[in-house]
């Protein structure tokens, strides 16, 4: 290989090499738990890291707005060269003069009272870290809930690879058994031909299985924020966690305690304070003002100082404070109109997940029975095909419905723990 040749690679090479930014941290876990798995998202997941510097950011502003409580001191210094003709008098020539001048000084303001405007800006921005406060508890919780629910997919992903794999030995088993007795003339071509079938229909539907088991993986490592590299082990059952809170009960609470209800108020009661501010600026201002400079052509420097009180009052903006106060206005009854759909919204979805968890409830016992019945169909039927009484086909029949029994079982139990983390984040009472 020439040079030419080699310069690309070693460049391919260092491209590889170089980091991206923004990827995912890899790690690597033998076993994973739903509290493991909560621990590494609220750790790793970006959401949270913007909800953080939300939260700062309004902090900042509260103290931003509580400046104007304190007095504003600042400090100057200059040195100026002045150098040319200067004329004192017209009856005189001009003379050419040099000379430095130096100052410094200090000055000081303090607002005495500005009837209630500096009041309604820090009110305003403690509304709006009240908001960032809850939207980070909303940012929280969605974490929470997305790697629960994540989690439970996954594991009920493995349920359904466990049922259809169990498909697969069983249509196998029966291939076995159809070939034997076909070779003592106990069937025809046809069983042996449709056990065949069976097989291949069992083996597709392992294959999708396993494949919706590897998307539910990176739905959880997703939701994680990180690549988890490799098989790690997971909990194999769905419990069923009882929840017996009546509907009333659980919808008043969430009305008082949903992080996205109570930014949604808070930032209400902000713009409120803001259109009150905003109004305010019609009324006078009176602050007090001091300063003490020194200066001189040269050292030392000579000092005075003076202070005062100015009193200050708007009389025409050229409109700007109308304008101003009914966008603040227009502003806050936007915030209350969200604010009422948003609790349209959680009413919508606290009821939905409520009956979902009576339903699934229901689903459970249903299924739980359904697949008691089909387990002992298929056990009649695979006996009476082996005394000679039954055919193929009924043992097919039984063998599918019980997969499906078993599969509708599982779909109940995932729906039930799907319902009861939406409604327990509408409670805020996600594990933390």
């Amino acid at each position: 290989m020439n040079l030419m040749k080699r310069i690309p690679l070693f460049l391919a090479g260092m491209v590889l090499a170089i980091p991206v930014q923004g990827q995912p941290k890899v790690m690597d876990i033998k076993t994973l738990s739903v509290s493991d798995a909560i621990t590494i998202a609220l750790t790793n997941h970006p959401s949270l890291h913007a909800a953080d510097a939300g939260l700062r950011s309004a902090s900042s502003g509260v103290t931003q707005a509580a400046s104007s409580y304190y007095p504003s001191l600042s400090a100057t210094a200059s040195v100026q060269r002045t150098d040319g003709a200067f004329v004192l008098n017209p009856s005189f020539p001009p003379r050419n003069q040099s000379y430095n001048t130096y100052t410094a000084g200090l000055s000081a303001q303090q607002t005495i009272f500005d009837f209630g405007k500096t009041i309604g800006h820090v009110a305003a921005a403690n509304h709006f870290f009240d908001a960032a406060f809850s939207d980070y508890k909303v940012a929280r919780n969605n974490v929470v809930a997305n790697v629960e629910l994540a989690y439970f997919t996954l594991v009920q992903s493995k349920q359904v690879v466990r049922v259809n794999e169990e498909a697969v030995e069983s249509a196998t088993q029966h291939l076995k058994q159809a070939n034997a007795f076909y070779s003592v003339g106990r069937v025809t071509q046809v069983d042996v031909t449709k056990t065949e079938v069976d097989l291949a229909n069992a083996n597709v539907n392992l294959i999708v299985a396993r494949n919706q088991y590897r998307v539910a993986k990176l739905q959880l490592d997703n939701a994680m924020g990180v690549t988890v590299a490799g098989e790690y082990t997971t909990q194999d059952t769905l419990g069923v966690e009882s929840f017996a809170m009546p509907l009333d009960t659980v919808m008043s609470i969430a009305m008082h305690v949903h992080p996205e209800i109570v930014a949604a108020q808070a930032r209400v009661e902000a713009n409120q304070s803001l259109a009150t501010a905003a109004w305010d600026q019609n009324l006078p201002t009176i602050s007090a003002f001091g300063t003490w400079n020194w200066s001189n052509f040269d050292f030392p420097l000579f000092s005075r100082w003076n202070a005062g009180v100015t009193f200050s009052l708007p009389i025409f903006q050229g409109f700007a404070i109308n304008a101003q106060v009914d966008q603040a206005r227009a502003t806050a009854e936007a915030a209350q109109a969200n604010l009422d759909a948003l609790t349209q919204s959680l009413t919508l979805e606290v009821e939905q997940s409520y009956l979902g968890i009576r339903e699934a409830e229901e689903r459970i016992a249903a299924a739980t029975k359904l697949v008691q019945q089909s387990e002992e169909n298929l056990r009649l039927s695979e006996r009476q095909y082996a005394a000679g009484v039954g055919s193929a086909l009924d043992v097919t029949d039984a063998q599918l419905s019980l997969s499906n029994a078993r599969i509708s079982r599982i779909q109940a139990l995932y729906d039930y723990n799907s319902s009861l983390i939406h409604l327990k984040s509408d409670l805020g009472k996600l594990p933390q």
